[in-house]
């Protein structure tokens, strides 16, 4: 039940869920000036601080807790109620902003690490791209749109030739500087759509959605030349062996789809390697 509304809420637009928290306190102000101080609200006015702080920012956090703490004061006051000094209600709207500020703080907080856990998760950690547990969810999902839209998609792999002989006798410091400069290669040819990712070690694989045998023959072709010249400006003896499949439909399993690439690579290192094999299946 909570992953559904966390899901829903994450789909709503940022500015309606900041001018729904200012509602709910609203409404939250004018019930509690009705019936306070015979039934307590307080602990619903943390819903929309917490609500600001997590799907917004730690600012809208703060900026809802100072809206609640307002809020909460002007029903206290409009109420009549009889305190023996005036400033009473003052001291308690600020032990009260005191309170969702540091519950917005905390949220925010919290929210910040997890995001980075989750990224972290899905992404390599020496070039940025996405690793191989990440490029099997978009490879999932991929799957399941192209059957509902009849689409193609392809889906490339990419190893490096002699790549050990550059850690043997350049170094691994060298070694880690030419995966990351094919990687950036990669990343700054990609379109928006298509999935980048670094597999492990030496081999990268890329996923293009709604791509044609046509269109994808074209991307690997120049992103091939650019990998090239990447490698021949830092005098690294390099190459690429590219295993690549487009998929007017999907095959029965990703698994399936996976082998049927990786052996177009494989068939490529076997023979003459610095080779490109692609096929329409």
């Amino acid at each position: 039940m909570f992953n559904k509304v966390d899901t829903y809420l994450k789909s709503v637009p940022r500015p309606v869920i900041f001018f729904i928290s200012i509602l709910i306190v609203v409404i939250l102000g004018y019930i509690d000036h009705l019936i306070a101080p015979r039934v307590s609200l307080s602990i619903f006015y943390t819903v929309p601080v917490a609500g600001s702080a997590w799907y917004l920012n730690r600012k809208a956090g703060f900026f809802m807790s100072f809206w609640a703490a307002v809020i909460w004061l002007a029903a206290d006051v409009t109420a009549n109620h009889q305190y023996v000094h005036f400033l009473i209600p003052f001291w308690n709207s600020m032990v009260r902003l005191v309170f969702f500020i540091i519950i917005a703080h905390l949220l925010s907080v919290i929210k910040t690490k997890l995001d980075m856990e989750e990224s972290l998760a899905d992404t390599d950690y020496l070039t940025g791209l996405k690793n191989s547990r990440s490029f099997y969810e978009h490879l999932e999902a991929e799957s399941g749109r192209s059957k509902r839209s009849s689409k193609p998609f392809t889906i490339v792999y990419i190893d490096l030739d002699n790549f050990k002989y550059v850690n043997d006798t350049l170094g691994h410091d060298t070694g880690d500087d030419l995966i990351k400069a094919v990687a950036d290669t990669l990343r700054n040819y990609a379109r928006q759509s298509d999935v980048i990712s670094r597999m492990g070690g030496d081999e990268f694989a890329g996923l293009f959605p709604e791509t044609d045998f046509d269109n994808a023959s074209t991307v690997i072709s120049n992103t091939v030349e650019r990998l090239h010249k990447t490698m021949e400006d830092n005098n690294w003896p390099v190459t690429f062996s590219i295993g690549a499949i487009t998929f007017s439909e999907p095959m029965k399993s990703i698994r399936e789809m996976v082998k049927a690439v990786d052996n177009a690579m494989y068939e490529v290192k076997r023979t003459s390697k610095n080779n490109i094999v692609h096929r329409n299946i």
